[in-house]
């Protein structure tokens, strides 16, 4: 094999409650496209969203994802062409990093005949970097539930009912990258137990088709407390969802990007929520998207 195509969807993760645990693959997808050489340069491209940000070099995070995967094997070629084709927005709490590194592995594992298979693969692209709720829904698709801890991760897909998500981004250039330190690391119990028990009706009710227990399910006392002070107008926004036809909304990841979901009138949703950021001078970029089902999609060019 010569050269090989791989796309890769996007993740919300947390989903409110579950913070750390749940992940929801989007039909929103980053394609690494990579290709031997007869000689012994590398050729990097990144097209698309983050092209003004990401290197095309050696940190580009495919380019790293694939680099690891020759080390622990062993078996680097002389020279590689990387092209990236971007449609995830990047830093925004849709996994587009995690989306190149596990479109890295792939990639790079295929043209070496696919030695590793997905259980490795998880197991690396969650070494590099990537979160491992992102990992393993990018990887499988679907709601991905899982625990991880040092040298351990246990994770189920679990299958959901059909289902389309609003999703609104607005262009915060202040907006903090977030990380996991920035959280009070100690929670009340009554918090702990709540996000608990609700994370677990979250997945029920996206298992079941359950829009209305999965508006009540995703309020979350850990982490969006924290986060959407960030965000001008979070609650008027929130409110103007609600609405307009959404049962419930979450910040995607760390954010700023929220998800809003709802059986019907996305149309409706997505521009009362443009409205209401465009009312305090947010501007915004909306989509309506698809849960993904299939995750990594291989196809081989030559």
């Amino acid at each position: 094999m010569h050269k090989v195509s791989v796309s890769v969807p996007a993740v919300c993760t947390n989903l409110g409650p579950g913070y750390d645990v749940l992940g929801l693959a989007l039909n929103l997808r980053n394609t690494v496209e990579m290709a031997l050489r007869d000689d012994d340069q590398l050729a990097i491209q990144v097209r698309g969203e983050g092209a003004d940000r990401l290197p095309e070099d050696f940190y580009n995070p495919a380019m790293m994802a694939a680099i690891t995967l020759f080390q622990a094997l062993e078996r680097a070629p002389a020279g590689l062409t990387l092209s990236c084709a971007n449609r995830i927005p990047l830093d925004v709490g849709l996994a587009a990093r995690t989306a190149l590194i596990v479109g890295g592995l792939v990639a790079a594992n295929n043209l070496l005949g696919s030695p590793l298979g997905r259980e490795a693969l998880i197991a690396l692209a969650r070494r590099i970097g990537g979160e491992p709720e992102a990992v393993v829904a990018a990887m499988r698709g679907g709601l991905s539930v899982c625990s991880a801890g040092p040298g351990d991760l246990l994770y189920r897909t679990v299958d959901i009912e059909p289902l389309h998500v609003v999703l609104i981004i607005p262009d915060l250039p202040g907006y903090p990258q977030r990380l996991r330190d920035d959280l009070p690391q100690a929670v009340p119990l009554a918090d702990a137990v709540h996000n608990l028990g609700r994370a677990l009706l979250v997945v029920e009710a996206l298992r079941e088709g359950d829009f209305a227990l999965l508006g009540r399910a995703l309020a979350d006392r850990l982490h969006e407390p924290y986060r959407t002070g960030d965000i001008p107008a979070y609650r008027q926004v929130v409110e103007a969802a609600r609405e307009a036809g959404a049962d419930g909304v979450a910040l995607c990841g760390a954010g700023p990007a929220l998800a809003a979901f709802a059986a019907r009138d996305h149309a409706a949703i997505e521009q009362a929520m443009a409205a209401a950021f465009e009312q305090v001078g947010v501007t915004a970029r909306t989509l309506i998207v698809a849960v993904d089902t299939q995750g990594v999609v291989i196809n081989v060019v030559e």
